[in-house]
């Protein structure tokens, strides 16, 4: 059973590392509130290429919220599966 609960404990790392790269990522090509970095998503200066950096800005937002719950979600697995590891 201990290989188990290591084998789980590893993945769960593993997970943590592919989320971390994709929040990296994700906040990265997100424009910031006060400045104007729409450039990095390809957003123009015209009407139709502001509100285009809207809407990716708001599915940029709740990828973020995904992956940070996801994040959280793993880390208390991780934390039960090493107490579980520790308790046997």
């Amino acid at each position: 059973m201990y290989e188990v609960y290591v084998g789980l404990m590893i993945a769960c790392m593993s997970i943590m590392v592919l989320l971390s790269i994709g929040m990296i990522i994700i906040v990265s090509l997100q424009s910031g509130q006060q400045a104007n970095l729409g450039a990095i998503t390809g957003a123009a200066e015209s009407f139709f290429g502001k509100n285009k950096a809207k809407t990716m800005d708001a599915k940029f937002k709740r990828i973020t919220i995904f992956i940070s719950i996801a994040m959280l979600i793993v880390s208390i697995l991780f934390f039960v599966f090493y107490l579980l590891k520790n308790a046997l």
